[in-house]
This record gives structure tokens, sequence and C-alpha cells, in this order.
């Protein structure tokens, strides 16, 4: 059952992937809309599931303790990465960061313009950077407007100095643009799964991470993590990844190694294990 069935087939068994909490541990980051289809969602399909996935042992955690499911109903199935992070060329890197206007190197953020994604906080880090370091980078941002964004996305088209903001950028592109990146920052407040973060590992780009929810266990060694609530700390964690080079490579290969957690087959071999139980098991609970 995908969250867009609020009412299941009822005598069935019922499974559903878990994919954050958020609405319930941060209804103030969601729509009103959106927590109240949650809400509806948790009681009509998650309690009543014979087995949950969930994308992360965090996100686990999390039903457990919000939903009382017990911990045996669910298991923990990671998702993939796109091969296409993994094998991107510095030809394509070249090309693709050429097209989209960078002329320098650059610091990343790609994702949604939403308060839960915390920017307002990165972008006042960068402003704070020293400005023998901030002169010689830029911070790209890449990422469609999302819900409560005005604010954030007025700063974006106004932005301070070195402040590049591409908008929504083609998915066929973000290969290439997430590769090419020097750092890749995502201080974001809560992930049930950070597909960005993985996909920054898998391109063997350094991460910049928060030390809250799934982000430690997606960015692995390969992150440097910091309290997203706190500006100094983002800012001081993006100007030792600046300075330090040996540092920046060594999350790099570390973050190479973990993304191997994070492939489809994988993905696709363990799921179909869990529906073969869930099919031939007696219904749980």
């Amino acid at each position: 059952v995908t969250n867009q069935l609020r009412h299941p087939i009822r005598r069935t068994r019922v499974t559903a992937t878990v994919h954050d909490m958020t609405v319930a541990l941060a209804p103030e980051l969601h729509t009103p809309g959106n927590v109240a289809a949650d809400a509806r969602f948790t009681e009509n399909v998650l309690r009543r599931a014979a087995g949950l996935i969930a994308v992360s042992e965090n996100t686990r955690r999390d039903v457990v303790s919000l939903l009382g499911v017990p911990e045996q109903r669910i298991e923990v199935i990671y998702p993939g990465v796109d091969d296409r992070f993994r094998e991107v060329t510095p030809e394509t890197v070249a090309g693709t960061i050429r097209r989209l206007g960078i002329g320098k190197l650059y610091i990343l953020f790609l994702g949604t313009v939403e308060p839960r994604k915390n920017l307002d906080r990165l972008l006042d880090a960068w402003s704070q950077l020293q400005p023998s370091l901030a002169g010689t980078v830029e911070l790209v941002v890449a990422g469609p407007a999302g819900w409560s964004s005005a604010s954030t996305l007025a700063r974006l088209r106004a932005p301070a100095r070195g402040v590049r903001y591409l908008g929504y950028v083609d998915e066929a592109d973000l290969p290439a643009l997430t590769a090419g990146a020097m750092i890749f920052a995502y201080p974001s407040l809560y992930e049930g799964f950070a597909h960005p973060v993985a996909q920054a590992i898998a391109a063997g780009v350094p991460v910049l991470t928060s030390d809250v929810s799934s982000l430690p266990e997606v960015a692995g060694e390969g992150g440097l993590l910091v309290d997203p609530r706190s500006v100094g700390e983002i800012r001081d964690g993006l100007q030792r990844l600046l300075t330090s080079r040996s540092l920046r490579e060594r999350l790099a290969a570390a973050g190479r190694e973990h993304s191997e957690l994070f492939r489809w087959e994988e993905c696709a071999r363990r799921s179909v294990g869990f529906f073969r139980r869930i099919a031939s098991a007696a219904c749980i609970g």
C-alpha cells in the first residue's frame, strides 16, 4: 500500500514502506493537509499492516516509539542510488557545470526549498565564512520551490555574494552536478532517508550534514556532522572542509565505500524476500 491509498481492502494482508515520521515528530514543518493525510494513513494502514519496510534504522526506531508497532514487524531495507552517480565521467561533469553557468569551485545544496531543509541557516553560515574562503568558491543551491518558501526564495533570488540559485535542475544533470561539487552541504532538520546525501557519497563528494535523524546513518564516515540548528557549527564545518584537503579526501573515500550499502539490486532482492514472507505467513497481529 502506498500513502496514496487511505483505505486498503479489508480481509487481505497489507504492507507498506515507511519513509519517515516527520509529520508526527515535527508537524510545524508540514502543511495542514499533509498532517491530516498522514494521520489517516497511520491509523488505516501502518497500525494494521502485517509487516512494514522502513528505509532506515532511524525510521524503524521512530515507528516503534511513536506507533507502538512491534520491532519484529518492521524490516529495514535501504533504497538504492542510481549507478549514474558512481559512473559519471570528468568530461560529463565539465560539460554540465559549464552549461549550468557555474564558473568556479562550488559547495552544493540540492533539495526542495522548504522549512525542513534548513536552507536559511546554511545561507546564514555562508554569510559568516571568512572572506578569504568565501571568495574562492560559490554556494550553489539547486531545487524547486516547496511550501512556505517565499522568504527563503526571496533571499535566493536576490542572493548574497557568491550564492547561485539554479532552481529546478533536470534529473539527468544531477549526477554530474553532484559529482562536480567540492563539498555537498545538507543541514536538514530531519530525514527518513536522505537520498541527496546517499547520492553525494556515491559520487565521491565529502558531505557536511546534520547529526540528527537518519543523516549520520546515511552519510556514515563520509560525512562531517553538525548541529543543524547552530549556524556557528554549520559555518565552522564548512571552514574545516574548505581548508583541509586531507579531510575532504578521507571523507570522500569513506563515503564511496559506505555507499555500497545503497544498491538497488540489494533493495530489490530483500524486498522480494520480504513480500514472500508476508504472503506465505499467517497474518501477524
